[in-house]
């Protein structure tokens, strides 16, 4: 099956954290590192530029992390919404098992304080760089908004998958022809916000014990 990647909390209170400069507008320093070839939704950057599934300039990346408990250790997924994820080298090596070189892990040290003299440990901003149209327009129920399906401008459909309640309830189904042999991804067209991954990866990182994921199951065929 193909899963979401989400985050859970492993505490029932979460240690409070703080990506160093975020007060002063780090988040809109960040960098694609290719600009021009980036689509035009990415382009418009009303999201976090991390989000889009294109590599990132390192330079611009925010560099440190303040973890503000030592009894609390942060998970495999330390911090992060989905469009922004910091990641462990734990889950970090996983990835490249699976597909080495293909996506970006940007280094960031981890204090308790600011005042320390060196990191605790070092995680990193995991950055998705595959994009796959991958759900299947004839099973998917999802509500398609936009010019129709098959309609493109600058090589992207003109439209995107959206939820609705609806009874029986809308489900999205999964392309395993789109996938191919791919074990991440982010859909353009689909929540962009989220990766997705591949039923062998996600039994991989069952299998680690990674903390902080979690899994939504969704049909493929």
């Amino acid at each position: 099956m193909v899963y979401a990647i989400g985050k859970v909390s492993v505490y029932e209170t979460s240690p409070d954290d703080e990506v160093v400069g975020s007060k002063d507008g780090v988040w809109e320093k960040v960098e694609y590192l290719n600009p021009d070839a980036v689509d035009r939704h990415a382009k418009t950057r009303r999201k976090p530029v991390m989000s889009y599934g294109y590599p990132i300039a390192p330079e611009t990346a925010p560099k440190a992390v303040i973890w503000k408990s030592k009894t609390k250790p942060p998970p495999d997924y330390a911090l992060g919404n989905n469009e922004i994820m910091l990641v462990s080298g734990k889950f970090r090596d996983l990835v490249e098992q699976f597909e080495p070189g293909v996506h970006q892990f940007l280094p960031v040290a981890m204090y308790f304080r600011k005042n320390d003299d060196a990191p605790f440990e070092t995680y990193y901003w995991f950055i998705c760089c595959t994009l796959i149209d991958s759900l299947d327009p004839a099973h998917t129920t999802l509500t398609w908004d936009g010019a129709p399906y098959d309609e493109r401008m600058d090589g992207l459909r003109r439209g995107a998958w959206y939820f609705e309640v609806t009874t029986p309830p809308q489900k999205a189904v999964f392309s395993l022809k789109a996938i191919g042999d791919r074990h991440l991804w982010r859909d353009p067209y689909r929540v962009r916000d989220y990766v997705h991954c591949s039923d062998a990866f996600a039994d991989a990182m069952t299998a680690a014990g990674l903390t902080g994921f979690g899994l939504t199951q969704y049909e493929q065929i």
